[in-house]
């Protein structure tokens, strides 16, 4: 069994979109709410985590069987969780491919629950992370321009990527274990 501190299932978006998420990003940063801003290497659609020991050998095996339709996706829009007005986390969304995204985290769900990986609670919100903000804090403004601001074209959406998360000092750092196309 390879057990780690932290692993989830996700699904990255390709080059020009994370460029795309970087330039926004950037003209946003300065008079934003203090927090902890999350890099580029750090961007992707979280499907399932798995908590904080995994098998990841099997969780690979498992998704090799993930039968999930290839679609499209386009990144636009965000928000905060739990508000605006409190925000802990600012997020960017998805325009269009949500659906797509949805299945792939049920069918992730699906293949994984076997070897007693609960899938969450909450209703699937497919987002990227762009800052965790301690304490909360009112970002309203920074929602607001997410809302006007584009993150690259439609994509398809292709592979699974199983990662390994290690938490350092400077922020979680993710190694990807396995890539698992999906059916065309």
């Amino acid at each position: 069994m390879s057990a780690v501190g932290r692993a989830f299932v996700a699904v990255v978006p390709p080059a020009p979109v994370l460029d795309a998420i970087g330039e926004a990003v950037e003209a946003m940063r300065d008079g934003s709410p203090a927090g902890r801003w999350t890099t580029r290497e750090q961007w992707h659609l979280t499907l399932q985590f798995l908590g904080n020991h995994a098998d990841l050998d099997a969780v690979a095996a498992a998704l090799r069987h993930v039968s999930a339709s290839v679609g499209h996706a386009q990144l636009g829009g965000g928000g905060a969780f739990p508000s605006d007005r409190r925000a802990r986390v600012v997020w960017v969304g998805c325009t269009t491919g949500g659906d797509v995204l949805s299945d792939a985290a049920t069918a992730v769900a699906g293949a994984l629950a076997p070897l007693g990986y609960e899938p969450e609670a909450r209703a699937f919100h497919p987002h990227i992370t762009l800052a965790r903000l301690k304490p909360p804090a009112n970002a309203r403004a920074l929602v607001e321009s997410l809302d006007a601001a584009h993150f690259g074209a439609a994509w398809p959406v292709g592979e699974l990527v199983l990662f390994r998360s290690v938490t350092r000092p400077t922020g979680a750092e993710y190694e990807a274990i396995a890539r698992v196309p999906l059916e065309a």
